[in-house]
């Protein structure tokens, strides 16, 4: 192994790492983060190659949008550092094992620049189609990639020291790649030998957009996230450039209560330098079980561009705060506050000075007026106690939502590529100014621009108020569902009561719609919303209402 160390005027280290076959890196790679980090920062440079990781650190904390194993593994933590960069011109992260791969935390100005990062064991599992018998698939693996095993009458995917219970199956063309649609299963499966087995589940009835031929992928998966393949928490200006998820058990990038942040490619997105898609070579189809990039409760600006996106289980980009529901009123000033979904627990959603906003969980219309939060006191890892600088207002009771209004970012996602994605392309729930431009969303399965929001199920909140869609190409998408090409739709109760709509200030223009399936747009609870120099080949319909100020030029 070749580790250099030399010390640079004011600009602290310059470290050069080089690969050591399959041997394990993590003791050079941690010893060169903690050089960086005593120095103040640095450079740590990684030679062409793959680097292996095999001896993660046990850590505790709580990630947005996963699941919350505890302890989590770890494999390279940068936390508590300043003004560091992980360079490489052509490196490969092998992460081998179940954690988090690269964690931020804590950090400032940190980049990590030409760095693809991929799990050894995928943690879902591919097989191929081989025919029906009774109704049910019959599909083979193809081992050592992927391994399946029938325990107790039910499937189990093995893994490096992990096993799955598979309850979801996707179907995918062997030859387009394109998503066919997916089945929800109870896990009964019969192992015929050989690597095959019968999945005890007849999908005769199943509605397949594009039901499974010989030879079509099946995808395999449980839904359960443990972690994020890169984690990011409390830091500002962090970037990623050239740099590649290829597999995640959960998302790709997930960053939470972090400031300014961006994914970029240096070069056009189909030269394929950044994103997330599945290594050239690998044998599969699918790169992630989740989202490609996810950023909850952040504030600043959100950058993603030239990046190319392929073969997620979930969105592109999803931005958006989280609101807590209301669960009691222990003095005027005091509101005790709960995490309600249990894959949103545990972080800070609120810390003293910060801003608090009302949400009316019925409409879901929001409070004018902010108040300042004194204290935010964690009574347990799914209740924080907030004590505020004004008696809560009339009107505001349990059930109702408070959301964070400072920590809500705006959006730039411009020149991607995404494609043969499950459900979505992109959803953004947040008043910043957001910018979707110049992006092609080729063969999505659901919506392509999503803008939502709920106080009732994930309590994904942010009112959208600033927001173009221009000059995008949009091609079949809804492949398998949706409402909309562009679907507006917050997750109202009681919409004839709304007084005030919820998502505002949408224009989109200058785009290219090649869609057989409709409708193009769908919009509920927006006001001023506009259509203008679209140009549409098919499908020409639109589906409006709950809206107010819309101006749609002829499609």
């Amino acid at each position: 192994m070749m580790l250099l160390a030399t010390l640079l005027l004011a600009a602290g280290v310059s470290l050069e790492i080089a690969p050591q076959g399959t041997a394990d890196m993590t003791g050079a790679v941690m010893d060169a983060v903690d050089a960086a980090r005593a120095a103040g920062g640095g450079e740590i440079r990684f030679a062409k190659g793959a680097y292996h990781f095999r001896s993660p650190s046990r850590m505790r904390f709580f990630v947005s949008n996963h699941d919350n194993p505890d302890p989590r593994n770890v494999f390279v933590p940068l936390t508590n550092v300043t003004d560091v960069a992980l360079v490489a011109g052509s490196a490969d992260f092998v992460f081998h094992g179940e954690g988090v791969g690269l964690m931020l935390s804590d950090a400032r100005n940190v980049t990590v620049r030409g760095i693809r990062l991929d799990y050894a064991v995928p943690f879902f599992t591919e097989a191929r189609f081989m025919r029906y018998d009774g109704g049910c698939p019959v599909v083979r693996t193809a081992p050592p990639q992927f391994a399946l095993a029938v325990e107790d009458g039910k499937l189990v995917s093995v893994g490096e020291g992990w096993k799955g219970k598979p309850r979801l199956a996707g179907v995918f063309s062997h030859k387009t790649g394109v998503f066919g649609g997916w089945r929800w299963f109870d896990g009964k499966a019969t192992d015929l030998g050989g690597g095959v087995f019968r999945i005890e589940d007849d999908w005769r009835k199943v509605r397949f957009a594009a039901p499974p031929e010989p030879d079509d992928v099946i995808q395999i998966r449980d839904g359960y996230r443990p972690n994020p393949t890169v984690f990011v928490c409390r830091a500002r200006g962090t970037v990623f450039e050239d740099c590649v998820i290829h597999s995640s058990a959960g998302i790709g990038i997930l960053a939470q209560r972090s400031e300014n942040i961006t994914v970029r490619g240096s070069g056009r997105a189909e030269e394929r330098k950044a994103g997330s898609f599945v290594k050239p070579g690998a044998g599969r189809l699918t790169s992630l079980q989740a989202d490609a990039t996810h950023f909850s409760n952040c504030k600043g600006k959100i950058t993603v561009e030239n990046c190319l996106f392929e073969g997620m289980s979930d969105d592109a980009i999803n931005v958006h705060s989280t609101c807590l529901m209301i669960e009691t009123k222990p003095a005027a000033d005091r509101i005790l506050c709960r995490y309600k979904h249990k894959q949103s627990v545990g972080f800070e959603v609120f810390l003293p000075g910060e801003s608090l906003r009302y949400i009316r969980a019925r409409t879901l219309e929001t409070a004018e007026k902010t108040v300042k939060v004194m204290s935010a006191e964690m009574k347990a890892f799914d209740l924080v106690e907030l004590t505020l600088a004004e008696p809560v207002p009339a009107g505001i009771g349990v059930g109702d939502a408070v959301e964070n209004a400072d920590w809500q970012p705006a959006v730039d996602f411009k020149r991607n590529i995404v494609r043969n994605s499950t459900p979505r392309a992109t959803l953004f729930t947040t008043p910043g100014r957001v910018l979707c431009e110049g992006n092609l969303f080729d063969h999505v399965a659901g919506q392509a621009v999503h803008m939502s929001a709920d106080a009732r199920d994930w309590y994904e909140s942010g009112a959208c108020s600033d927001v173009t869609v221009r000059g995008n190409v949009f091609r079949d998408c809804m492949i398998c569902g949706g409402k909309g090409v562009i679907q507006i739709d917050p997750n109202v109760k009681d919409l004839k009561a709304q007084k005030a709509r919820y998502h505002r200030n949408i224009l989109i223009e200058d785009n290219v719609f090649e869609q057989e399936i409709g409708p193009l747009v769908f919009a509920r609870s927006v006001s001023n919303l506009v259509w203008r120099a679209n140009r549409v080949t098919g499908d020409k319909s639109f589906d409006i209402e709950f809206c107010e100020g819309v101006k749609f030029d002829e499609p």
